[in-house]
């Protein structure tokens, strides 16, 4: 189930790349600044090309950690019992599918490999769930779904904030830099949120 959404994700996040490069496309990809906008497309952010190994571990290993928690998300639609923990899970999938893109756009531009699937062994990847605890939410539901997704999105945030910190006291890249910042605080206001709706399940 999971490896069906993990590749439906990764071609949305692939057809989001496109486009995000194609407003890069025609200009000098050392320089910041923004893709010239048209009615019908937004204008994109370049991305720098100036980046070093933090920048590229934090985009790699960042990728499969935010499509785990897609994948968890996605369960949460079906199986919340609680109208709050589903509304939380379609603003975790919605926030890191685009975040997703994004950082696959800027290996992209750093001619680096996008991360192989990381289906095949998860606990490879820093600050990921291992699957056998992912795999208990399929067979819950209600309030027993809610309480342990909560537990585990909250631990799952956790190694995110843990990437992203590193991320901004080593990496190069100023679009990297400002997004792990994102990260980090988007993530900590989620697991306050996520703490007091753990009271009411």
């Amino acid at each position: 189930m999971f490896g069906i959404q993990r590749r439906l994700a990764f071609a949305v996040a692939g057809s989001a790349v496109a486009l995000v490069l194609a407003g890069c496309s025609g200009s000098d990809q050392h320089e910041g600044g923004t893709g010239a906008a048209t009615p019908e497309q937004p204008a994109a952010p370049q991305v720098s090309a100036e980046f070093n190994q933090a920048d590229v571990a934090f985009a790699a290993q960042m990728i499969p950690h935010h499509q785990q928690a897609v994948d968890m998300a996605a369960l949460a639609d079906q199986k919340a019992g609680s109208p709050q923990v589903k509304t939380l899970a379609t603003r975790i999938r919605d926030t890191q599918d685009a975040e997703i893109a994004t950082l696959s756009s800027m290996l992209e531009v750093w001619g680096q490999p996008a991360p192989e699937d990381p289906g095949l062994d998860h606990a490879a990847h820093p600050g990921m769930l291992p699957d056998a605890e992912v795999a208990t939410l399929d067979g819950l539901s209600g309030a027993e779904f809610d309480r342990r997704f909560l537990d585990l999105m909250i631990q799952h945030h956790r190694g995110a904030i843990a990437a992203a910190t590193a991320q901004q006291g080593g990496g190069k890249n100023p679009q990297a830099k400002e997004l792990a910042g994102r990260i980090i605080a988007e993530q900590q206001g989620q697991i306050t949120e996520m703490e007091g709706l753990k009271a009411g399940v």
